[in-house]
């Protein structure tokens, strides 16, 4: 490099560097106004949290997340800059649109999913429905013009969904709370269950708090006979630049008297999901993220990679497991499909059962169904709608 371009180089670096600092110590500011502006009631509870560490909410395994570091930035000029092989599909992705009638009028016996794309769930289990991180918009971001934009139409909306006895959050970040949709749902919802600190932000948006239960990791509620557990994860919080971990993330276990599953949210590999699997487990399904990865630096630490979603599976006590965060959005710095790939071929390395649905496919565990590779069929597709139960061709 000449020196020239060194020295140019080396002033942007200090200038990025100083502006990264300058942005840290407004957001350090900021969180004391944030907890400020808190309610008594929950600001008592954030400041009696384990997880909480003074200023704001902390990893269980002292991983840090940080916004404005140079690491941090220079993920993101890769991600702008870097040529990846396939980012996006060039084909359509198959998508089942959720049939109403399939959902009403379960049997306490009933057991059975849909993946709804990236992190969206729909369960029925033991009497109940439940609905995890719904998010249904075309674009994931807190502007509609801008942002990582769907490559698949949600199989369902708010309006179409049947009513539901619960909504579970993983945190606040805009591909896993939605404000539109949760305005939608709230009529039909009858409990959000949310991590610290996320329940202020369903008030401001006009939910009433006799339907939101906050709960700090390891608290449960019961909704008839399942028990649901706010379990902890490895990730961090913020909607915006000045209110970072203000708000504490989580993961989810479902317990009832026939059946256990488990939704990770977004989480970095960590020892905490053994002793989920030990004191809840075993699950009969795990919902585990696989996408929006990268292999180094802060990022790296607070998501997973497909590898290290089968060992949670495996520390889960897991039976089935369902993959998920992925094949939606472009939130990574691999291709669309490399998750699913590297999944299954540790799966397959592990004897790790896995399942492979598509887009809004109602599965029911238990009955037999052949594997289906339909992301590998895609770039090829031209109709990527289908009837339920029949694969694409």
């Amino acid at each position: 490099m000449a020196n020239g371009a060194r020295g140019s180089w080396r002033a942007i670096t200090a200038v990025g560097a100083a502006l990264a600092l300058l942005m840290a110590l407004v957001a350090f500011l900021a969180m004391d106004e944030y907890m400020q502006n808190q309610s008594p009631e929950r600001k008592k509870r954030i400041l009696a949290s384990p997880q909480y560490g003074g200023k704001s909410f902390v990893n269980p395994n002292g991983v840090k997340t940080e916004l404005f570091t140079w690491e941090m930035l220079e993920v993101g000029w890769e991600y702008l800059t870097t040529k990846r092989v396939d980012p996006q599909p060039t084909g359509v992705i198959p998508v089942t649109d959720i049939d109403q009638g399939a959902w009403t009028n379960l049997g306490e016996d009933a057991f059975q999913y849909a993946w709804l794309g990236h992190s969206s769930l729909l369960v029925a289990m033991e009497g109940r429905l439940i609905l995890s991180d719904p998010v249904f918009e075309d674009r994931a971001s807190p502007i509609s013009w801008m942002g990582p934009k769907r490559f698949h139409p949600s199989p369902v909306t708010a309006r179409s969904l049947p009513p539901l006895d619960a909504i579970l959050i993983t945190h606040d970040h805009y591909d896993h709370l939605e404000e539109p949709t949760i305005r939608k749902l709230a009529p039909k919802t009858g409990l959000f269950l949310v991590p610290l600190g996320v329940g202020a932000l369903l008030e401001q948006w006009g939910i009433p708090k006799d339907k939101i239960a906050e709960m700090d990791w390891w608290e449960t509620r019961k909704i008839g006979s399942l028990t649901f557990t706010t379990t902890p994860a490895v990730h961090y919080a913020s909607r915006g630049l000045f209110d970072l971990n203000q708000r504490l993330w989580a993961s989810w276990a479902v317990t009832g008297a026939h059946k256990r599953i488990f939704i990770s949210g977004d989480s970095g590999y960590f020892d905490g999901f053994k002793q989920v699997g030990r004191e809840l487990g075993p699950m009969d399904v795990t919902f585990l993220k696989i996408g929006a990865y990268n292999d180094k630096g802060t990022w790296r630490k607070g998501h997973m990679t497909p590898k290290e979603a089968v060992a949670e599976h495996i520390d889960l006590s897991g039976g089935v497991m369902v993959p998920h965060h992925w094949a939606t959005f472009d939130l990574g710095l691999h291709s669309w499909h490399e998750p699913m790939e590297r999944a299954l071929a540790e799966a397959g390395r592990l004897g790790v059962d896995m399942a492979t649905p598509r887009v809004g496919q109602v599965v029911r565990p238990g009955e037999k169904t052949e594997a289906d590779f339909w992301w590998r069929r895609v770039d090829g597709q031209k109709d990527g709608r289908e009837e339920d139960g029949k694969p694409g061709n």
